[in-house]
């Protein structure tokens, strides 16, 4: 028995109709990205121009260790203006007044242990050191196994009650944006020659 024609070509083209059809949604797919990210482009352009308007100098990101109300180990974003440093992670903004720091370095996991050593004995010397944030950092150091060296931006201000604070963020995989911001705070340090009394 013979099928027409028109039947068996119908049923051989099908398979190519399918085809042609995934094809035409995959250009609309992408050329709906373009224009989706070319317009999240010019929004993120728009407001790294208005931050420079405002002074920003110098935009970088770390993993945050301790000192800021936020959680261990969350990116956060470092926005550094001539009078002030705000932190941005998620929807929780920080700002540090340049006034308030006395310090800033940064520092290996192996140069704090070292320093910890030398003082009262692991991790209760990285208290003297850096507060909560070095007796954190001296007792990982001293319980860790791999050799990855670690880097930590530490900065130090002054609380509310002129107590000592530290902020220690993790730079290891960003260390030259660290030590620029090490560098822009010797420039502008504000808060040279500050006297503490105990």
């Amino acid at each position: 028995m013979n099928t027409p024609i028109g039947q068996s070509t119908l049923g051989e083209m099908l398979p190519l109709f399918i085809s042609i059809g995934i094809l035409l949604l995959i250009i609309i797919f992408c050329i709906n990205m373009i224009r989706v990210t070319s317009k999240a482009r010019k929004v993120n352009k728009q407001q790294k121009a208005a931050l420079k308007a405002q002074g920003l100098s110098i935009y970088t990101a770390f993993n945050h260790v301790n000192g800021l109300p936020i959680a261990e180990n969350l990116l956060c974003e470092v926005f550094s203006f001539p009078n002030r440093i705000e932190f941005k992670a998620g929807t929780t903004d920080i700002t540090l007044s340049r006034e308030k720091i006395t310090d800033m370095c940064v520092k290996t996991d192996v140069e704090i242990q070292q320093q910890y050593v030398s003082s009262i004995g692991g991790a209760i010397g990285g208290a003297v050191l850096f507060g909560p944030l070095g007796a954190m950092i001296g007792g990982r150091a001293q319980k860790k196994t791999d050799k990855k060296r670690h880097t930590y931006l530490i900065i130090t201000y002054t609380g509310d009650r002129d107590e000592l604070k530290y902020i220690g963020l993790d730079a290891t995989a960003n260390t030259a944006a660290a030590t620029k911001l090490v560098i822009e705070f010797h420039k502008l340090n504000q808060n040279s020659g500050v006297r503490i009394q105990l």
